[in-house]
């Protein structure tokens, strides 16, 4: 995604923001969407913007491009000055002009139709849209339901003719875009008009002879809306349901079917008469209305701004969670649905600092039905809301209102605090003891401490407006300012030395530090320069031949040498190190006099590309003095610079390292022996672990062999001690196993692969003797890490196996989880067992360290996981009471 960018052509953009204007620095408008022209077909090219539009929140008296810029990124209200439409939107920057982005304000369907604009003239992510379809849908549904109330009533007066009626009605039947069906009282049709054949695919002698359901009925048709119609039907009574009907070729469509029983003389049903209408396309328009509506009232429910929508006569009709939770209302929004809100200005005044003004602000809103936008309330607990009003007109009557709340204590505190900084910054400003001023582009002085009134003599009120200049430099140093203030306009900070006059015409020297001044945009607007008065420093520099004689006494060698890296003076250290006298060495490179065959050539190329460029340098090197000794010098050097900052020497200190170089070989030296001693030692644990297994083993089997053969002639005491012995040989055995383990840990060379802890605990609770009453649980998902599968078996198992051994209660439980942080997972394992004593916490990772009464403890199990975790670079740490259980934290990194 680095490299993606989003081009815009006026096509493509004028999709998104179909209502967009924009004008130029001089206020004419150069360009503006093409659903705006249908809008307001008065607007042209080049015409001004504030002769065409004003803006009505926030208000901007006579515009101007500053004006509006100082309005950026806020939700402003434009009107026309020849239209009553409303424009809502932002002013943002647009390559140095001004872009305004947003939509009509319509409270009306009407106003849309009379602007000739369909919904392919709103963006699709306009809310506007979801709105103009709901109430157009309203207006639609309620017109086509009276319609259907006024046929419906018709029909039954027709029905109640007789049956010559009935046949001149046919010929309308023959006619009707619905299809119409005439049944027998058992629903076998005799008649159906050409629509309906249209409708449904089949000929008329297909239908002819066959009921309605044997010819409609379809896989997808709905079994309850059949038996509802049918029950109707048997019973002599009419119907309308909503089904779906099939079609020769398998589709199917929706219909409305409306049925009507033809009655004699004397009541009896003698014929049926059915309209079937094809719904599909508004069966359709319903579901996208119910999408939409849903959408849109997800929309508001989850919104982050409190949303109340009241009807005309203050009958609450929504109300979102955000709206609830910031006037402390308990329960379900949907059950306040419905409830008079006519008190309610009096029953919420309690909560604001003002509530007389509050009550009275909002009776003056419902009065005069003017949309209100952004007013800021504050409550009596400290909060802040922003409160925005929007009435609701249909064919300009009043419906209701909408009202938002937003909580804005964060951004008050936030203004607070950016105020208070600003404060703090003008108090260290105006009180540092170096002077600072601003200038601007023009380098007039727009801002200066009290330090830099003192230094220059003059008063803030003598310096403001006048050019920095022309008030301190001569001529010839205006030139070095030019040239600085045209870095300041590329972002340069740096700092210089300029001879200067005060206000009583005294030459000083300032030491000035210039860095580029920004706007909030990010845009330069001149310069801000920290002033350091060095005259007296200057007049100082005649003294520094003194520290020429501290670098020819310095225990280091001083070089100095000339932009070309020639030597031009070296103190009495570096004669006596290297052997040279400063005759031999002066006009010579130190690289061809003092460098050898083991000299590391990298190290040379360092020291020769940072003289080039003039930067420090920072190295050890090896050097040969005059009789061929080798040394190791550190040597520490940068460039020195005269008053026009060119770089006119370099100078170098150089420290004699041979002793240090030579403790660092021994140390390496040592390194190796120790690594030959380890592994050494590894081999010989290998050694000695075979070397004592054996004899155990074999303790082990005699035991058995001689209990088995004599078991019955040993009394029972004899026969616990046997047990006793094999106990405490298998105890030898683990701990054996126990030390070839924790000694090998950090020795064997570790694998890098995906390990499934989950998998892997759980193969470990298949596998370790589990006693019955203990209940091992894995609360999560288990992460997949980065390490050895061998050596995460071992860290789980022991810390499981840990876990189980100490349980001690009739229920024991343990409990392993997992949490994922940005760079680590942190392992839980939670047992109720014995605990373990705070003041054990620490110890209890050492080698041979239980603190239990366990027989089966080596005292190694939690100090091979410490082991094994220090090996990955993560941590292990306890939480346990005495009696309580313990919980161990595992720390592994990704």
């Amino acid at each position: 995604m680095e490299n993606l960018r989003f081009n815009f052509d006026e096509d493509s953009f004028n999709k998104l923001f179909p209502f967009y204007i924009l004008i130029d620095s001089n206020l004419k408008i150069k360009g503006f969407g093409k659903s705006l022209a249908k809008t307001f077909p008065s607007v042209k090219l080049n015409d001004d913007f504030s002769s065409t539009f004003e803006v009505k929140t926030h208000f901007v008296e006579n515009p101007t491009f500053d004006g509006i810029k100082s309005i950026f990124d806020q939700l402003v209200i434009l009107r026309t000055t020849s239209d009553t439409v409303d424009l809502r939107g932002q002013f943002q920057e647009h390559n140095d002009c001004i872009l305004f982005v947003g939509s009509p304000w319509f409270i009306s369907v009407n106003q849309v139709s009379e602007r000739k604009l369909t919904i392919h003239d709103f963006a699709f992510h306009d809310p506007l849209i979801d709105l103009l379809h709901v109430l157009k849908t309203q207006e639609i549904t309620t017109q086509e339901l009276k319609e259907l109330l006024i046929k419906i009533n018709n029909q039954k007066k027709d029905l109640k003719n007789d049956q010559d009626e009935l046949n001149r009605l046919s010929l309308v039947a023959s006619a009707n875009e619905n299809g119409v069906v005439f049944t027998k009282p058992d629903g076998v049709i005799f008649w159906c008009n050409d629509a309906y054949l249209k409708l449904t695919g089949f000929s008329k002698g297909e239908v002819i002879g066959r009921t309605l359901i044997e010819v409609g009925k379809c896989e997808y048709t709905n079994k309850e809306d059949l038996k509802k119609m049918t029950g109707l039907f048997f019973k002599g009574e009419m119907f309308d349901v909503e089904l779906i009907h099939g079609r020769k070729d398998k589709s199917y469509f929706w219909t409305k079917t409306k049925g009507q029983p033809i009655l004699d003389s004397v009541g009896n049903v003698i014929q049926y008469f059915a309209m079937i209408e094809d719904i599909t396309e508004k069966k359709n328009s319903n579901f996208k209305l119910v999408e939409s509506e849903n959408r849109l009232s997800l929309f508001i429910v989850n919104l982050q701004t409190g949303i109340i929508l009241e009807d005309e006569n203050r009958k609450l009709l929504l109300a979102n969670k955000k709206f609830c939770t910031m006037f402390d209302f308990e329960g379900d929004p949907d059950n306040f649905i419905g409830i008079d809100c006519s008190n309610s200005v009096e029953d919420s005044k309690r909560l604001f600092k003002n509530p007389d003004l509050y009550v009275e602000r909002l009776n003056k809103i419902f009065k005069s039905n003017e949309p209100v936008y952004n007013e800021e309330l504050e409550l009596v607990d400290g909060r802040f809301f922003e409160r925005s009003y929007i009435p609701v007109f249909r064919d300009g009557i009043y419906k209701g209102n909408l009202r938002s709340y937003v909580d804005i204590t964060i951004k008050r505190k936030h203004e607070e605090l950016v105020r208070n900084e600003k404060e703090k910054y003008s108090n260290i400003i105006a009180n540092m003891n170096l002077g600072l001023i601003e200038v601007d582009e023009n380098d007039r002085i727009t801002l200066a401490n009290h330090s830099f009134c003192e230094i220059s003599g003059y008063t803030s009120a003598e310096l403001i407006g006048k050019n920095a200049s022309s008030t301190f430099l001569s001529e010839e140093n205006k030139v070095l300012i030019e040239n600085k203030n045209e870095l300041r306009t590329r972002g340069v900070t740096d700092s210089y030395e300029v001879q200067v006059k005060n206000k009583k015409g005294e030459k000083r020297h300032w030491l000035i530090s210039g860095a580029p001044n920004y706007n909030i945009n990010g845009k330069i607007i001149g310069s801000i320069g920290i002033h350091l008065d060095i005259t007296e420093q200057k007049e100082q520099e005649e003294r520094l031949y003194l520290l020429s004689l501290i670098a020819e006494k310095n225990i280091n060698s001083v070089v100095i040498s000339d932009v070309e890296g020639r030597i031009e003076w070296v103190n009495s250290s570096f004669e006596k190190i290297s052997g040279y006298t400063k005759k031999e060495l002066v006009g010579v490179n130190p690289q061809f006099l003092l460098q050898g065959v083991e000299t590391d050539p990298e190290t040379t190329d360092y020291l020769k590309n940072q003289i080039s460029k003039g930067q420090p340098f920072k190295c050890e090197i090896l050097n040969y003095s005059k009789s061929g000794e080798k040394y190791w010098v550190k040597i520490q050097g940068q460039a020195l610079y005269n008053k026009k900052g060119e770089i006119v020497r370099f100078f170098s200190i150089e420290e004699n390292i041979s002793d240090k170089k030579l403790l660092e070989n021994q140390r390496e030296e040592l390194l190796e022996s120790l690594a030959k001693t380890n592994k050494e030692l590894e081999d010989y644990a290998q050694i000695v672990s075979h070397d004592l297994k054996s004899p155990l083993r074999s303790i082990h089997s005699l035991i058995s062999w001689i209990k088995e053969d004599s078991d019955r002639e040993f009394s029972d005491q004899t026969l616990k001690y046997f047990s006793m012995i094999e106990n405490k040989v298998e105890k030898m055995d683990h701990l054996i196993e126990g030390i070839l383990t924790y000694s090998k840990i950090d020795k064997e060379e570790m694998v890098k692969e995906n390990v499934n802890t989950h998998q892997i605990i759980q193969s470990i609770v298949d596998i370790i003797h589990i006693p019955k009453h203990i209940t091992i649980t894995i609360k999560n998902k288990l992460p997949v890490i980065k390490a050895d599968r061998y050596r995460i078996h071992q860290l789980f198992q022991n810390i499981i196996g840990n876990a189980v051994n100490y349980i001690e209660r009739e229920t024991g439980l343990v409990e392993i989880t997992s949490e994922e942080f940005d760079n680590h997972y942190v392992f839980s394992v939670k047992d109720n067992g014995v605990g373990i004593a705070k003041e054990h916490h620490k110890k209890i990772f050492n080698t041979f360290q239980a603190y239990t009464k366990s027989e089966d403890s080596t005292g190694l199990g939690l100090a091979i996981v410490k082991k094994v975790i220090d090996t990955y670079n993560g941590e292990i740490w306890i939480e346990s009471e005495l009696g309580e259980g313990s919980t161990f934290f595992l720390k592994l990194n990704k």
